[in-house]
């Protein structure tokens, strides 16, 4: 206690001096497999995360929980894993015995990337739009969301997965066409940032583009504020100035493929042909808006000569209309004249309209990145001024990690080497930040508590020994993220109940750092909404192509697609039955459920959501006609003779268990005041979708 009262006393001071402490940063240590800790209950674990925490516990003379019971286990892995309730008939049939086949068939339903591709966009700072000063639309986003879906359902190596995000355009084309289409669309995680496209300076754009991509970089596979050093050396992290302007050459040297533009930056409004030929049907699209182009300017030659024709013949005082007019024979040559151009104009306008109905189909796109024509070395700004450019920094990475960066040609930006170098077993980060990842969005909470910071000033791991024995076995099995889940959810830490009920427990870690119990989740915003239309049984877990934003842009030129204007995007609605991953995300604007339930704010890397518990949630609950439509439908789906059969349906579909007898009777008294009718069922598994045990993973 009063080494921690020093530490906290002795913070301002180095918050004022502004000096990084000299020892070394704990997470900058390579880490290995680690030897198991000796127990006293040998018998207790059954995997290699057990024995880590139980020896913990031991430690402190506490006791972990009993095992959790069988339907709160099975509701927990459902939500934990796919983010919906377990069916009806899971629960009637389910047995202990059988949870890892049913962890199996969860980890390969596709809705397993549904629910941890959404944990991932949190990270990416998802969104289809571009905040700031003009929030101009992202139309072709949505492709990194659904690309980020399907590399969590093929169980993407995460190695793998970082590479094809930096530098997915860089590294050899994968054989199937659609997989190679992946590759191109990760590297959106680049582009889908914050921008001030209403920026007229544009090296100023230039640097803050590299500035949100640094951050986006750094925090997501890393957990590190490098961005932090872009006016000075890092006051606590061991990351220089120069380290963040190397960082900056890189991403300077790589070409924005966004598909948006407005009247101060047009150098984004390309965007990445996709499928086999799509490179050669955009160069087919491009010769032939550049005929037609040269065809009106034909077109237009012709018909100037036709109207100054026109023109002359009016100011002699002759009609151009009337061909057969007795006139003087110089002005009987010009209509004569006239005549024929009449003839070349129409003949013109014929061949414009054949040439325009046989425009080539334009290939699918998407945001993507490419190299820069002429990469460059990034000068370091003095205090981070554009105007004071000092010496340029070789692009390069951050010298404080112990891994080394392949050679940068000349001609090469340096993401492939970036992304190697980040995706190396021997980056001490990497596999540390991932894991801990992992372990918040299954436990609550992360070995380390703060997920996007393992600098100075985030959290120190509450099992360090674990984390390191997960990070390297993570790794040098081959990175795999849902071997990760698996033996994670099949821990009996996982496992245990989540009751408070340890006195000394309760008493010595109220907190549960030492994990003697399961935390209890508050269901985040996607899975609640998700999990209300499963109730009433109109979820559609079709994957959504394309997204609302993209629609209501297709009738708009691209530099008037700014939210607001002419009411653009004002009018979105979160009515569809679709899967919320598939929501569409407005930075600014999120649609009311998810802003109510603490969604990601995406203008940020969000590693752990915030909970909260106000009571604008229950009155969004009690008021929506969205989720009142869907208690209407639920009612109707309840199975039973009596009302005591469909009362117990209810409370299994909503909380996974039978009803108690006082929840039983509590239940028959609201129906008795509610009425026994289609409407007094609604009312009551209404108020079942606004009852704590619903919306709480236990």
């Amino acid at each position: 206690m009063i080494a921690r009262l020093t530490l906290l006393l002795s913070l301002p001071v180095l918050l004022l001096a502004g000096t990084p402490p000299t020892a070394p940063l704990w997470s900058l240590r390579p880490f290995a497999r680690q030897p198991l800790p000796q127990l006293q209950q040998r018998g207790w674990p059954r995997s290699r995360v057990d024995h880590f925490i139980l020896a913990r516990l031991e430690q402190a003379g506490l006791q972990p929980n009993a095992d959790a019971a069988p339907l709160t286990l099975l509701r927990r892995i459902y939500f934990d894993l796919i983010g919906l309730p377990p069916p009806l008939e899971v629960m009637e049939n389910f047995e202990i015995s059988q949870l890892p086949a049913v962890v199996d068939r969860l980890l390969a339903s596709p809705e397993f990337g549904a629910r941890w591709g959404r944990h991932w966009l949190d990270v990416a700072r998802y969104a289809e739009t571009s905040g700031n000063t003009r929030n101009m639309a992202y139309v072709l986003a949505w492709r990194y969301r659904n690309y980020v879906v399907r590399a969590f359902n093929r169980d993407t190596p995460f190695d793998e997965f970082i590479r094809e995000q930096i530098a997915g355009d860089l590294l050899p084309p994968a054989p199937d066409a659609l997989r190679h289409d992946d590759q191109l669309l990760a590297t959106g995680f680049l582009n889908i940032g914050v921008k001030s496209l209403g920026e007229s300076d544009l090296m100023l754009y230039d640097m803050n583009v590299a500035d949100d991509q640094i951050d986006a970089t750094c925090h997501a596979f890393l957990a590190l504020s490098a961005n932090c050093a872009r006016c000075h050396d890092h006051k606590f992290d061991p990351i220089p100035t120069a380290d963040y302007h190397a960082l900056a050459g890189i991403f300077r040297s790589t070409q924005n493929l966004s598909g948006v533009e407005t009247n101060n930056v047009k150098k984004e409004a390309d965007a990445m042909p996709l499928g086999p030929d799509g490179v050669q049907r955009m160069q087919a699209v491009k010769q032939h808006e550049k005929d037609i182009a040269e065809m009106q300017k034909d077109y237009a030659e012709v018909a100037k000569k036709r109207n100054t024709m026109r023109e002359e013949l009016v100011k002699a005082g002759i009609n151009p209309a009337q061909k057969n007019a007795v006139m003087p024979k110089e002005m009987a040559e010009k209509m004569s004249t006239l005549t024929v151009l009449e003839r070349d104009v129409g003949e013109w306008q014929k061949k414009l309209a054949e040439k325009q109905k046989s425009m080539p189909k334009a290939p699918p796109l998407g945001m993507s990145v490419r190299e820069a024509e002429t990469p460059l070395d990034c000068p370091v700004f003095d205090k981070g001024e554009i105007k004071k450019p000092l010496a340029p920094v070789k692009r390069g990475a951050l010298s404080a990690i112990p891994v080394k960066l392949a050679p940068i040609g000349p001609k090469e930006s340096g993401r492939r080497q970036l992304a190697d170098w980040i995706a190396s077993p021997q980056n001490p980060l990497t596999g540390r930040v991932f894991v801990n990842r992992v372990w918040l969005h299954l436990f609550g909470r992360g070995l380390v508590d703060s997920p996007d910071d393992f600098g100075r000033m985030g959290g120190r791991p509450s099992h360090p020994e674990l984390l390191d024995d997960l990070a390297a076995r993570f790794v040098n099995e081959g990175w795999s993220i849902k071997g990760l889940i698996r033996e994670l959810v099949l821990s009996r830490t996982y496992q245990l109940s989540s009751s408070t009920r340890s006195d000394l427990a309760q008493a010595q870690d109220p907190a549960n750092l030492l994990l003697w119990r399961a935390n209890r989740k508050r269901l985040e915003a996607e899975p609640l909404r998700d999990a209300i239309l499963a109730l009433g049984g109109t979820l559609d877990l079709t994957p959504r192509e394309g997204s609302p934003v993209a629609d209501k842009a297709q009738a708009i030129t691209p530099q008037g697609r700014e939210v607001g204007r002419r009411h653009f995007l004002n009018d979105l609605q979160d009515d569809t039955t679709h899967r919320s991953v598939y929501l569409p995300i407005v930075r600014g604007a999120q649609m009311p459920m998810m802003q109510c339930f603490n969604a990601a704010d995406p203008g940020l890397v969000i590693g752990g959501r915030s909970a909260s518990i106000t009571p604008v949630q229950s009155l969004l609950l009690m008021n929506s006609d969205q989720v009142m439509r869907q208690a209407e439908s639920f009612a109707r789906r309840l199975s039973g003779r009596t009302p005591e059969e469909k009362i117990t349906c209810a409370w299994k579909m909503a909380c996974c268990r039978a009803p108690t007898a006082e929840e039983q009777q509590t239940l028959r008294a609201f129906l008795a005041s509610a009425g026994d009718t289609p409407n007094g069922w609604a009312q009551l598994c209404h108020a079942l979708m606004q009852s704590g045990e619903f919306q709480v993973v236990y």
